[in-house]
């Protein structure tokens, strides 16, 4: 029986899960699990994630965070959509969060497929009653609706260190304990189960079960334990990041948009972000096709003049994803466990996935926990392997020719194989229900159906 949790590491993951956790092991008077958090006080928080997907409602609701105060403490705005701009060129189409407006759907899709006169009006805009409030610079609710609730699905932007630092506070008013300090070794035993945390401050932490949040360092799972990782890089060319924060007193927008904007660009593709306080901004590439100082002169070029002096932060990442989450007795979730680049916003909720399953399966762990380890990591390949061939559609849809990586993207060997045969599949009909049977499913037939029609 787990009695104990350790999690090493805080930032997003550690204290997303920690909070999820304590409020699902804990709706039961039988369940009695301590829960700490043992987070550096001197490695910096990353804290690019600034969008999320719909889930963080739920999951922030669970936990037991006001959403006034939360969009209060976290900077946050509305987010309707994704807005897609240059994938194709010349065009844009949006990814709202809703689903079909029209009761008669299906029939009004095959009309909208024979019909140009229609199509020059974008998908989105026929089926989708978000893209049209996000048109009008409109939140997804009006005043007066009560928390997390609204007529339309929506997620937000907002700071994810912040969010870390509201979740750390609020994790310690619910009983989570918090440690600051370095870990200087990791204790394995005979079995390959780790059993204890040592720190520099002379402590010896150990638990029944020990969750790696310590991002791409990855110390219990990967350093330590030795896991392996699926190289993704064939499907996801990039592998570098640029970004930079644009307060509004140095540049003010004409509005605060409802909605993420991924642009192309010459290598890669940039992110825009609106948050109360600041924009985000962001541009994710491959650095076989750019350098780095490149890389950052394209991102100021976007802006202009006015952010010379803002810093840019560079981060070197590889879309990868463990062979296996859960080893022994050790859980790496987060950047520890993989990572896909920022496209769909998926970063927040792969954590959010795992931690909600993870409190499903742990009050049925008994001592041997390999049945349940299997179930978990079948439930983690699945999202990932789902996440990473939404990603690769994006990228194989492309028509630009404009520079060598676009050219790159769309060859055949770039293309994973399932994908290539749903295409193939697709080209006789439109995509179905039937398609996507996975009841887990992020990205649904109604979200495949807003990239196929819109590209």
């Amino acid at each position: 029986m787990i009695r104990s949790i350790l999690i090493v590491g805080g930032g997003s993951a550690g204290w997303i899960t920690a909070n999820l956790l304590q409020a699902l092991l804990h709706q039961s008077a039988e369940q009695d699990i301590q829960i700490t958090v043992l987070e550096s006080p001197d490695i910096p928080k990353i804290g690019v994630g600034e969008a999320t997907v719909p889930s963080i409602r739920r999951t922030l609701q669970t936990i037991g965070l006001d959403e006034k105060e939360f969009m209060r403490a976290t900077d946050a705005t509305f987010k309707n959509l994704i807005r897609f701009e240059g994938w194709n060129p010349g065009t844009s189409y949006d990814h709202p969060f809703d689903r079909r407006a029209r009761p008669d759907s299906d029939s009004a899709i095959a009309a909208w497929l024979h019909r140009a006169d229609m199509m020059d009006n974008g998908f989105a805009k026929q089926f989708s009653l978000l893209s049209h409030i996000a048109n009008a610079g409109l939140a997804p609710k009006a005043q007066g609706w009560p928390g997390y609730a609204s007529p339309f699905p929506y997620a937000y932007h907002l700071d994810a260190i912040k969010l870390a630092g509201m979740l750390a506070e609020h994790g310690r008013q619910t009983g989570i304990a918090h440690m600051l300090a370095n870990v200087t070794d990791v204790e394995v035993d005979e079995r390959g189960h780790i059993a204890a945390v040592r720190t520099d401050t002379d402590e010896t932490c150990t638990a029944d079960l020990y969750i790696d949040c310590t991002g791409f360092r990855s110390i219990l799972h990967k350093q330590k334990l030795g896991v392996k990782q699926r190289d993704f890089s064939q499907y996801l060319l990039c592998d570098r990041a640029a970004t930079m924060r644009v307060p509004y007193d140095i540049h003010q927008p004409a509005s605060i948009k409802p909605y993420t904007t991924s642009s192309a660009r010459s290598a890669g593709w940039s992110w825009d972000i609106a948050l109360q306080g600041r924009r985000g901004l962001g541009y994710v590439y491959a650095s076989a096709f750019q350098s780095e100082a490149d890389a950052e002169a394209e991102l100021r070029a976007l802006e202009g003049p006015h952010c010379n002096d803002i810093a840019v932060q560079h981060i070197a990442f590889a879309s990868q994803k463990s062979q296996a989450s859960w080893v022994g007795n050790c859980i790496a979730i987060g950047l520890s466990d993989g990572f896909l680049e920022p496209l769909e916003s998926s970063g927040l909720y792969l954590i959010e996935f795992a931690a909600q399953a993870l409190g499903e399966m742990l009050p049925y762990a008994k001592a041997d926990t390999t049945v349940i380890a299997k179930s978990f990591n079948r439930q983690m390949d699945g999202i990932y392997d789902e996440v990473l061939e939404f990603l690769n559609l994006h990228y194989c849809l492309s028509t630009r020719t404009d520079t060598d990586f676009w050219r790159e993207v769309q060859k055949p060997e770039h293309v994973l194989d399932g994908l290539a045969e749903k295409l193939e599949l697709w080209k006789l009909k439109p995509p179905g229900d039937m398609d996507f049977s996975s009841p887990l499913q992020l990205f649904s037939l109604q979200s495949h159906e807003y990239i196929l029609f819109g590209m």
